[in-house]
């Protein structure tokens, strides 16, 4: 009996334990899978906040699909630098006076503006390892123009006296500019070209002939033209019949032969919309953007400027496109990734290597922005203009204007190659500079085919638009320091102001491109942005100066 109850017992003890150790076991189980779902259902309840994507994570990211890669925003208002209010009595203020300029009486008989004249000196004894450039610039002929210099001696004191008296000279020599050149005839660049031919020869009657005839000493291109359409079709669609590299520059561009005697300069994808500089990258290496490049081409557009070559975004097969129709030298980078896609590396300074390489992804697909390449030397001679307000291209040094506020009098405005049309072209290259967040302005190009008398043409912009978080200033530094300023332009960028300038980029955008989303919605909220601080600059100038003696009407639409 004793050994029955003992049976019973253990008997029960077991079934307990038994019982608690399947309890647990199933309590673990549905707490588990309880966990798991929760996770799975976390990021479709939780949306993850845009956040700007690292450079190397940029590298990896596929090019066809990165549309939606930072979260949709509506553009909405923020802080601002100065008053609807005030932009609008800016402009009342400056249109009351446009015909009152200052008059060559302004300029005290006793001054002499002749001991501010630099000595120069030759470009042969030049120490250009102080001038180390490792920026991309198109290769132009230079000529051994007298921009190209280095001042030594420029320790005269200029006390605000002759400030005074140079600004009042400044007016008075681009008043007589003005009156020198006002009846100037446009010159078109097939007349240039083919002077000695004449214009109903059957091999100038082509579509490339065409284009070239619109271009001028003001513009290189007109939006109102059916050349001009014409021109963005065989760009981006044009059979491409040979790419090549071109050889100058710190990273990759490819020459694309297309019909009709056309070349276009193809920059292609590189990070996605939402990718943004870093922190820490210097502006001289940052990476080139083909969507930065399209839509610096949209905004120059709509503020009238019409000086940045012709773009447009194409989408191509880097395989039959590019691969098949590369010159021996291009085609000895292409390779097959692990990810099994056709990539090349190409030859220059910064990202051609296997890392950085530029792959079809997915499949053979790849975007990028084509421009028009204009007549280049021998048949065309171009000016590089080394700019005054270049950076230093160093790590650990800074530049004279960066330290020195009155930089442009005593460097600039003493320049008798600055008393022209020239002080106020650079003054629009800061203003659209500005607005497309472009630090890397280390030279100023224009066709000296043309004369003196032509505008500067807006070339490389592929590293505008590195950041939507933040405005750099000191790309304003010539109109702060200068404080002069053209009436057209401030013309123009009041008209956009009243219109909404992002949102005619934006149109102009969805309009012209096939490729989406150039700009995400944050970039478009910093052109607004900035703007207004580009008006709240002017305003300061007017204020410190009068608006007579800020801006100037040299005959330039």
């Amino acid at each position: 009996m004793r050994y029955l109850r003992l049976r019973l017992r253990s008997s029960i003890l077991l079934s307990i334990t038994i019982f608690v150790i399947v309890f647990i076991t199933l309590h673990v189980l549905i707490w588990s899978t309880n966990e798991f779902e929760l996770l799975e259902k976390t990021p479709e309840s939780v949306p993850k906040p845009p956040v700007a994507i690292s450079f190397l994570s940029a590298l990896d990211q596929p090019n066809i699909y990165d549309l939606k890669a930072s979260q949709s925003h509506t553009l909405n208002k923020h802080s601002s630098y100065i008053t609807s209010h005030r932009i609008h009595e800016l402009f009342q203020l400056v249109r009351t006076t446009r015909n009152n300029q200052l008059k060559s009486n302004s300029i005290n008989s006793t001054w002499n503006f002749g001991k501010f004249i630099p000595k120069k000196v030759s470009p042969h004894n030049n120490n250009t390892k102080t001038n180390v450039d490792t920026a991309d610039s198109v290769t132009m002929k230079e000529k051994n123009h007298k921009l190209q210099f280095n001042i030594t001696t420029t320790a005269k004191i200029m006390n605000e006296q002759d400030k005074i008296q140079l600004r009042h000279f400044i007016h008075y020599t681009l008043t007589k500019w003005k009156a020198d050149h006002e009846n100037d005839k446009y010159v078109n660049l097939a007349d240039i070209m083919h002077d000695g031919l004449a214009q109903d020869e059957p091999e100038l009657n082509t579509t490339w002939f065409k284009y070239i005839k619109t271009v001028t000493n003001s513009h290189v291109y007109n939006p109102n033209t059916p050349e001009f359409k014409h021109l963005l079709n065989h760009l981006q669609n044009g059979k491409i019949s040979e790419a090549s590299e071109m050889s100058q520059g710190t990273q990759i561009k490819v020459i694309l032969n297309l019909p009709n005697g056309f070349q276009g300069l193809l920059k292609p994808y590189r990070v996605p919309r939402n990718y943004q500089t870093q922190p820490d990258h210097f502006y001289f290496s940052d990476i080139e953007r083909h969507h930065a490049e399209i839509a610096a081409f949209h905004v120059d557009k709509i503020l009238g400027f019409n000086r940045v070559p012709p773009l447009i975004g194409r989408l191509l097969n880097i395989t039959s496109d590019l691969r098949d129709k590369a010159t021996e030298e291009l085609a000895k980078t292409f390779f097959i990734s692990p990810a099994n896609n056709t990539c090349f590396r190409g030859h220059c300074s910064y990202y051609c290597d296997t890392s950085h390489a530029i792959c079809g992804k997915p499949g053979d697909q790849l975007e990028g922005s084509v421009q028009v390449l204009l007549p280049r030397p021998p048949e065309v001679d171009w000016q590089k203009i080394s700019h005054p307000y270049r950076r230093s291209y160093s790590a650990t040094r800074t530049a004279q204007w960066e330290t020195n506020e009155n930089y442009c009098y005593e460097h600039v405005m003493i320049d008798e190659d600055y008393h022209n049309r020239l002080l106020l072209d650079m003054m629009d290259l800061a203003a659209f500079d500005f607005l497309i967040g472009n630090l890397d302005r280390h030279h100023m190009m224009r066709i000296s085919a043309f004369g003196i008398n032509t505008a500067l043409v807006h070339l490389d912009n592929g590293r505008s638009f590195g950041r939507y978080d933040a405005d750099d200033l000191s790309i304003l530094a010539p109109i702060r320091q200068c404080c002069f300023f053209r009436y057209s332009t401030f013309a123009r960028l009041y008209r956009v102001y009243n219109k909404g300038l992002s949102k005619l980029v934006s149109d102009s955008l969805n309009t012209t491109e096939l490729l989406q989303m150039i700009l995400v919605n944050e970039h478009l909220i910093a052109i607004d942005r900035r703007l207004e601080i580009l008006f709240s600059q002017i305003d300061i100038c007017i204020k410190t100066y009068t608006v007579q003696g800020v801006m100037i009407d040299d005959g330039i639409d």
